[in-house]
């Protein structure tokens, strides 16, 4: 499994795609710009390269991509601080992008298409980030293997800590998956810090693997790996629809949600600007909308686009009253304590 892991790794660092050859254009800055554009992306690779197509079909403009988690895009960002690669970020929770901007990454970029945001997530900081959908934290539970061990599937943060699934809950890491972040901060502001660590040292026991990519624990999930995977929805959905034997299931204290963010690389390549916005706008029409939804499980941000009838209403969810700019700016210190003390090497893929 571990070797696996890594060739895909090596993989997708490796692996970017060009869609189209672009002409350039004058823009007012007097930069030639290119019909082209460069993305990170953390979003699973085969709903990027969708999105990518369909830009691309409708723009004529070309993608090149590298898909890396959340956690890995930033840290590429980092590394090319000072000669950004790309200039979009695909993906991402709005506390990893706070984050980020705090670093220095980000270019604020006010989207002329957030009129059609819902009023609720309309607040993007005055451009740091574009709210394109909404994710929200669950339980993906194996049916066959939960009959095994003889219990229902978790309906609760607590159901976890029971004896039963000891070493058959997997996760990913939260520094390198902004699901896992999502969910590491959801707990630590369900039960308050102190409470919220303190249960953490104790599903450490329960956790079997912490993998790099959020939506690794699912698919182990499905592949009767592990019996539990705490992901995100989208997630679960998809490997149902591929035909596995999965059950969802949100925690009834209350769970935390991802909005899902497309963002401004600072200093990008100066000559990708246009295109570079041109995508973020794309991300909120609604094509992209309907495709997020209907394909690939996301609630939609575009309030004239309605939710996959597949998909539990958003309203029926427990949800937390999630506290986005507290979890970006914490994001370091609340990590190393993670590091420090409660994660065990026994469970971390290397």
């Amino acid at each position: 499994m571990k070797k696996v892991m890594c060739c895909l790794v090596l993989c997708v660092l490796t692996m970017s795609m060009v869609f189209a050859q672009g002409k350039t254009e004058e823009a007012s800055s007097g930069v030639k710009q290119k019909k082209h554009v460069s993305i990170y992306t953390c979003n699973v690779e085969e709903e990027a390269i969708a999105y990518f197509k369909e830009f691309t079909k409708e723009t004529g403009i070309a993608v090149d991509y590298v898909r890396l988690s959340a956690g890995e895009c930033i840290t590429r960002m980092e590394a090319e601080k000072a000669n950004p690669q790309v200039s979009v970020m695909l993906g991402g929770s709005v506390d990893t992008i706070v984050s980020a901007y705090e670093k220095g990454l980000i270019e604020k970029y006010n989207s002329p298409n957030m009129s059609v945001v819902v009023d609720q997530y309309k607040d993007n900081m005055d451009g740091v980030y574009t709210p394109y959908s909404l994710v929200v934290t669950c339980f993906a539970s194996n049916k066959k293997l939960l009959d095994k061990l003889g219990i229902p599937a978790p309906a609760s943060w607590a159901d976890l800590l029971q004896p039963a699934l000891k070493g058959n809950v997997c996760m990913a890491h939260p520094a390198t998956s902004g699901a896992a972040y999502t969910a590491f901060s959801s707990i630590l502001q369900c039960f308050g810090e102190e409470k919220g660590f303190e249960y953490l040292k104790n599903l450490d026991k329960s956790i079997i693997q912490y993998t790099k990519a959020g939506a690794a624990p699912i698919r182990m999930a499905g592949l009767g790996e592990t019996t539990v995977a705490v992901c995100y929805d989208l997630d679960a959905h998809t490997v149902i629809n591929d035909g596995y034997g999965l059950v969802i299931t949100y925690p009834s204290e209350g769970t935390g949600y991802e909005i899902s963010c497309v963002e401004l690389v600072k200093n990008g390549p100066a000559d990708e600007q246009d295109a570079a916005k041109t995508f973020i706008d794309w991300m909120l029409s609604e094509k992209a909308q309907k495709m997020c939804t209907d394909d690939y499980y996301r609630y939609p941000i575009n309030k004239n686009v309605p939710v996959n009838p597949q998909m539990i209403p958003f309203k029926d969810i427990t949800l937390l009253d999630y506290d986005f700019l507290w979890s970006g700016k914490n994001k370091v210190r609340l990590l190393e304590v993670f590091e420090n003390e409660v994660r065990t090497s026994a469970n971390v893929l290397k």
